[in-house]
C-alpha cells in the first residue's frame, strides 16, 4: 500500500512540475545521487516523503461490499533552493507559486494542508532555501478475503 501512495505522490509532483514548466524550477530528489549545483542558478525544488503513516482502517461494508481499507496520512517536504544572486522576497515569492501550483494539481484531492516555513540558510550550498510541508491523505482499498 506504501508503494501506491509513493506512487500518487510522484504523478502530483509531476504534475505539479509540469504546470511549472515556463518559471524556472529545477526538480530533483531530496538526497541526490550527485552533488547539488553550486553556485545554484535555478530555483532548485527538492521533494522529500517524510513520513506515512495509517490514520484509520474501515473493514467490510464501511468501504464497499468485500473490500477493506486503510487511510493513510502522508507528510512531503518541498524544499525551494533560491538562486545565488535572488533576494528574500523572490524566494518567498517562489515557494508561494509552488504551494499555489501543488493545491491547483491535487486532483486526487489528497491535500489536507499546505504549510509555508520561514527562510532558512544552507551553509553547503551557500544559499537561502523555504520549506513548504505537505500533508496528505489517501484511502486505499483491497478485495477482502472471505474464509
Amino acid at each position: 500500500m506504501t508503494s501506491l501512495i509513493d506512487n500518487s505522490i510522484d504523478m502530483l509532483i509531476r504534475r505539479v512540475r509540469e504546470s511549472l514548466s515556463q518559471a524556472d524550477f529545477v526538480f530533483m530528489s531530496a538526497y541526490p545521487p550527485r552533488k547539488q549545483p553550486n553556485p545554484v542558478s535555478k530555483y532548485i525544488v527538492t521533494v522529500e516523503n517524510t513520513e506515512v503513516k495509517e490514520a484509520a482502517i474501515f473493514v467490510g461494508g464501511r468501504v464497499g461490499e468485500n473490500k477493506r481499507g486503510k487511510l493513510y496520512e502522508a507528510t512531503v517536504v518541498l524544499r525551494t533552493y533560491a538562486p545565488m544572486k535572488s533576494s528574500g522576497s523572490a524566494l518567498l515569492r517562489a515557494s508561494s507559486l509552488l504551494a499555489d501550483a501543488v493545491d491547483r494539481c491535487d486532483t486526487d484531492r489528497a491535500v489536507q494542508e499546505i504549510s509555508l516555513y520561514s527562510l532558512c540558510y544552507d551553509t553547503a550550498v551557500r544559499t537561502s532555501y523555504r520549506d513548504a510541508k505537505v500533508r496528505l491523505r489517501y484511502l486505499l482499498c483491497e478485495e477482502d478475503h472471505d474464509e
